[in-house]
């Protein structure tokens, strides 16, 4: 088990940056995922550790020890495909000890890890199959395993259930969960999917054009984002925005957003006369008819679109020709067209400051 450390690292393809002064710490033993929308960079900074690019500057350590230029079989990681990258031709047996015969390790060893990792991981019974004869969930377990045996100090994985369906990767996902809390290896998993990055991550570090936008756990990440952009892209449905100007004075400073007006406090009421958008996510606005009223700012909207969820209902609603989402109880009686009566929870009500995009606190 190991630490891994980029220490201001950059990653430039000619002119274009793919990751831009890079400074992250992974702990020993976390599951750290890297998140973020496609070009982000999370891909090239996870190739970086692996030795399969070369960082333009600056340092990755493993432990204490610089890897800049020690070949990627020599930094003791193993990596685990988008494609799983198994050889079609070798049973799961041989694929799951290839790495380790090529290691020249005693056949005995080879089969005891072999069988513990068949074991682990529910495929003991498929060791004589190919890879053609094996689901995708089930391939994905072999390209798992072949990692889990070779024992290393970090485990990287790349979009690993990108492939699969949407039960399996619900299955897969609790499966390497599991398998995380009985190893308890350095893990950097990368992913553009935010709900995989919520459910799975100790922390998650959310990066945006080659930038490390912010790193936290889960629940902060959730609760208190740094900026517009963490905010909209963590939480599903995503948060609302609503711009709005700052006015007011002698403590009584609201943002203004055309059809509502909200008191501010702290940093954000320091902000006077400034533009800003204010952000509350779908489950903080709620129908004032079956919720209780403190701490509520009442406002009339009309249901555009209901969508049953089973245990919820998923709102379209629109006021002064601005859309956004509610998230409410099934309890709740309305109907596309009809008006209703929501309230937004000020105490989940975020502030940005419109031109730096920064949370104002």
């Amino acid at each position: 088990m190991a630490t891994v450390t980029y220490d201001h690292v950059t990653k430039r393809f000619g002119e274009f940056v793919a990751v831009n002064d890079l400074n992250l710490a992974v702990r020993d033993s976390e599951f750290l995922v890297l998140v973020g929308p496609s070009g982000c960079g999370k891909t090239t900074a996870l190739r970086m550790l692996a030795g399969l690019e070369e960082q333009t500057t600056g340092d990755i350590r493993i432990g204490e020890r610089v890897v800049n230029d020690v070949p990627p079989k020599d930094r003791d990681i193993a990596m685990v495909f988008q494609n799983y990258a198994l050889y079609p031709h070798m049973s799961v047996y041989d694929n799951i000890a290839f790495g380790l015969k090529l290691r020249g390790m005693p056949k005995q060893e080879i089969d005891r890890r072999v069988n513990e990792v068949g074991k682990m991981l529910g495929i003991g019974q498929l060791l004589k199959r190919k890879p053609k004869e094996l689901s995708g969930g089930q391939r994905q377990r072999v390209a798992v395993g072949r990692a889990i045996a070779r024992e290393p100090a970090v485990f990287l994985m790349d979009e690993p259930l990108s492939n699969l369906d949407a039960k399996l990767r619900i299955q897969t996902r609790a499966m390497l969960q599991q398998l995380h809390q009985r190893i308890r290896r350095t893990t950097i998993y990368v992913t553009h999917d935010q709900v995989e990055a919520m459910t799975m991550g100790d922390r998650i570090a959310v990066m945006n054009d080659g930038k490390l936008q912010q790193l936290d756990t889960p629940e902060t990440l959730h609760e208190r984002p740094a900026n517009l952009f963490v905010a909209g892209f963590i939480g599903s449905p995503s948060m609302n925005f609503f711009p709005a100007k700052v006015t007011g004075s002698n403590g009584q400073v609201v943002a203004d957003a055309g059809f509502f007006k909200a008191p501010l406090s702290g940093k954000a009421a320091e902000a006077v006369g400034r533009d800003v958008i204010l952000g509350i996510r779908p489950e903080d606005i709620n129908d004032m008819a079956t919720e209780r009223q403190d701490g509520q700012l009442p406002l009339d909207a009309k249901v555009e679109v209901v969508e049953f969820l089973g245990n919820e209902l998923q709102l379209l609603l629109s006021a002064d020709t601005t859309n956004f989402i509610a998230r409410v109880g099934t309890q709740t009686q309305t109907k596309p067209g009809q008006t209703l009566r929501v309230g937004l929870n000020l105490k989940k009500l975020h502030v940005f400051d419109k031109q730096t995009e920064a949370a104002l606190r």
